[in-house]
């Protein structure tokens, strides 16, 4: 008989049940633990970890929050609609820094170098804009357009990767179908790579050598980046039940990835394997968002999961943490 799916350590209700976007978590100096909730009504809602209850509510605008990252000086947003705003972390709170507003449609979350300060914001016409988190735009990276070209489309996914060497690369996803490969030292596009379907998320992990394109189908895909060239092959197809998935996401120790889809199921896969060890069915609506604390959380003592999505849960997963 097969096993049943485990429970979740804790389900949040985000306020209001308000739809959840986006997910971070936080770790501040002093034992300060939150995860930060993306809502649907332009707020974050910040939980503190050792309680999980709402311990901040940060009115960000009026849209959607669809992406947001923490670091140990800064929140970053991105609203719906293409405004993304950088706030310092202060003692009495935060306070708005910077904002950047482009005329943006689409689903597109930013991604950061938080070493360098600095953001890679997606635009029509195919166009990554290069920010500092000072809002200040640095550079913009533009595919070549000639008669050999493929047509792209507007980004939908991005990636940032630092191989070694000191050669920090972005991995792009295109409406198109395509992934290309950004050398950001010389803002070239150093690699191509053509995928199934339109890209909704990808992620890729830098020991394993191995990257998830989750799409609008119902296969997701790995591919490799090799070491030598950098050069981007597919390598297998995955096939899932439901078509669309939000949210790819590799934990940090590379042993298990997990996806967020359109029919609200979290699939959790073996890196080693690339086989599903479990499907988790506690959200009733899209799951939007997928995350992986990067330290332990001390009530649980481990690496935690959170997902949320348009059900207006948050849920927090446990899930194939050796325990010591």
């Amino acid at each position: 008989m097969a096993l049943l799916p485990p429970d979740p350590v804790y389900t949040i209700r985000n306020v209001d049940n308000v739809p959840v976007y986006s997910l971070a978590f936080s770790f501040l100096p002093g034992g300060l633990e939150r995860l930060l909730a993306g809502s649907k009504n332009g707020y974050v809602y910040a939980y503190n970890l050792q309680t999980n209850r709402v311990q901040q509510k940060i009115q960000v605008g009026q849209a959607p929050i669809l992406h947001l990252i923490h670091t140990d000086s800064h929140l970053i947003t991105q609203e719906k609609g293409g405004k993304f705003k950088m706030f310092k972390l202060t003692n009495s709170g935060y306070k708005e820094d910077a904002l950047i507003e482009i005329d943006y449609p689409g689903f597109c979350r930013f991604e950061a170098n938080t070493k360098l300060e600095t953001i890679y914001v997606p635009d029509k016409e195919s166009k990554i804009h290069i920010y500092n988190f000072s809002g200040e735009k640095k550079e913009t990276l533009i595919p070549e357009t000639n008669d050999s070209s493929p047509k792209l489309g507007d980004p939908m996914c991005f990636k940032f990767i630092e191989f070694p060497g000191d050669k920090p690369c972005l991995l792009a996803g295109y409406e198109a179908g395509w992934l290309l490969l950004w050398d950001l030292n010389t803002s070239q596009c150093i690699g191509k790579l053509q995928t199934k379907e339109c890209p909704m998320s990808i992620d890729y992990h830098l020991e394993q050598q191995r990257g998830i394109i989750g799409n609008v189908s119902n296969v997701m895909q790995i591919f490799s980046i090799s070491k030598k060239d950098l050069n981007m092959t597919l390598k297998l197809d995955i096939p899932i039940k439901n078509s669309g998935i939000n949210k790819v996401q590799s934990r940090i120790d590379g042993k298990v990835f997990a996806s967020g889809g359109w029919d609200g199921h979290i699939r959790i896969f073996s890196w080693f394997s690339l086989r599903p060890l479990v499907v988790l069915t506690e959200h009733k609506q899209a799951v939007q968002d997928v995350v992986y604390s990067t330290e332990k959380v001390s009530l649980w003592k481990a690496h935690i999961m959170a997902a949320g999505g348009l059900d207006g849960a948050i849920t927090l997963w446990d899930l194939y943490n050796n325990k010591n």
